[in-house]
């Protein structure tokens, strides 16, 4: 709200200054006694007389009284309605009136209804300035027009990352975000957009600078699946940004939307049939095979059989529990997805390698089925490379032999694409795909269709034989 301006008496140099709000004192100008001058060089000796601070004060008085008569000097008629040049302090047009000494910005501003307050942007140009104006007159038409707000991608980043890690802001779900959900966001912020977007406010970004730098990271070879990561890191920024500043957004468009994103290319899925996945764990060392038989034949996720318990296998209902993940940082962590506490399948030949294993190890209870120790899991990249260097062995023995054709010989695979193998499996059994979805812990049926609807046996021959038999019935 705008001060009243005070009145200050303006003495000479050693005269004390009163501050405080009073009349003011009327004087006749010119003052008796004094030679008559023009009013300029009347008040340039009186402003020449005053001490900086009395020059600071009456400068403040002057700036006041401006805003409250929304004073605009010299404005051009020839400007549109809203738009202002804002010249420099050394202009001469703005004191004079005169010709213009500089290059003057452009200050559109458009007034808002729901603040009942003017919003103004400065422009370089006078079409961007008239530009702006014409894009938010909308926006105040229908009473959605807003103040820019200046806090920064930066700032916005790390506000939502502390809060998110707090359980105060939560995912799509409503449920809190993983632990390595936020280290993937946190790793987008810091890399890619904080260093180019960091200082700029949230209000100032707009759909072009994100687009920009999309291009950018498609020149540097930047894979498209970390340019989706990235810009998916910076939606949940707009998405949430009431939640940050704790009031009603004060963003009037979100930037993240209608991006042109490069197409992600999905690389081939790496699928064991049944032999060569025998013939995968057969080739490990004894201590090894249990772990990816969970992986290959029950479908399990890598933090799941690292946070696998003893009393969570039921090898008399061939079940598995499977009501925990492990995080590489965080520890022991809830499934990922709401449906990732389940039960899974345990087949004749993971019910023997299960059995051989904890016979080996003496393990009950709580303890951790195929961690180094009882609690704690085992290190992934001792399991992965123990495993390659086992397979290797095993492809040099299959081609001295030469008995498997070529193609069909062993081939290293890694814990994640042992679950499309064990999905795989499942559907060329015959497995109905709603079970697929809950064997394998999916969010939904949807997820699985999408994923693995491709694997789906005899769908080509299937649909066929069913038209052919549609056609018959209808001719006759």
């Amino acid at each position: 709200m705008p001060h009243e301006p005070s009145v200050r008496l303006l003495g000479g140099r050693d005269e004390p200054i009163i501050e405080e709000a009073g009349s003011a004192t009327i004087l006749a100008f010119p003052a008796p006694g004094v030679e008559h001058v023009d009013p300029a060089t009347a008040l340039e000796r009186i402003v020449a007389s005053l001490t900086r601070k009395q020059t600071h004060l009456l400068a403040g008085e002057i700036e006041v009284l401006t805003a409250a008569l929304d004073f605009e000097p010299h404005t051009d008629p020839a400007l549109p309605e809203g738009i202002r040049p804002r010249h420099s302090r050394r202009c001469q047009f703005k004191f004079t009136g005169g010709a213009c000494s500089c290059e003057p910005s452009y200050e559109a501003s458009v007034y808002s209804r729901l603040e009942k307050t003017k919003v103004r942007k400065t422009f370089a140009r006078k079409q961007d300035a008239i530009s702006w104006r014409r894009s938010q007159l909308g926006l105040a038409d229908t009473g959605q027009l807003r103040k820019p707000t200046r806090v920064t991608l930066a700032e916005t980043g790390r506000t939502w990352l502390a809060m998110a890690e707090a359980g105060e802001i939560l995912n799509r779900s409503g449920d809190k975000y993983k632990p390595s959900t936020l280290r993937t966001i946190e790793q987008d912020l810091r890399l890619r957009l904080t260093p180019e977007l960091g200082p700029h406010a949230m209000s100032d970004i707009n759909k072009a600078d994100l687009q920009r730098l999309i291009g950018k990271w498609s020149r540097q070879k930047l894979s498209a699946s970390k340019i989706h990561g990235t810009i998916s890191a910076a939606q949940v920024l707009w998405r949430d940004f009431d939640l940050i500043t704790g009031t009603d957004n004060p963003l009037t468009n979100d930037p993240t939307h209608g991006l042109r994103l490069p197409a992600v290319r999905g690389r081939r899925e790496r699928i064991a049939t049944s032999d060569e996945a025998h013939r995968l764990i057969t080739a490990l060392k004894e201590e090894d095979q249990a772990l990816w038989g969970c992986a290959m034949y029950a479908g399990m996720r890598h933090g799941e059989i690292r946070a696998l318990q003893v009393e969570d296998i039921a090898l008399a209902l061939s079940r598995i529990e499977i009501c925990r993940g492990w995080d590489q940082y965080e520890g022991e962590i809830d499934p990922k997805t709401e449906k990732g506490e389940r039960p899974t399948v345990i087949i004749k030949l993971l019910d023997t390698l299960i059995r051989k294993h904890l016979e080996r190890t003496g393990r009950k209870g709580k303890d951790l089925v195929f961690g180094r120790t009882a609690t704690q899991p085992f290190n992934s990249n001792t399991v992965n490379n123990r495993a390659r260097k086992a397979w290797k062995e095993a492809r040099k023995r299959e081609d001295e032999e030469d008995v498997i054709p070529e193609r069909e010989r062993i081939a290293a695979i890694g814990l994640h694409e042992c679950r499309h193998t064990a999905v795989s499996h499942m559907l060329d059994a015959g497995l109905t795909i709603d079970k697929v979805s809950k064997f394998m812990g999916h969010s939904s049926i949807t997820v699985t269709i999408d994923r693995y609807g491709h694997l789906l046996p005899g769908g080509e021959a299937e649909a066929a034989a069913l038209l052919d038999t549609y056609h018959e019935r209808r001719r006759r």
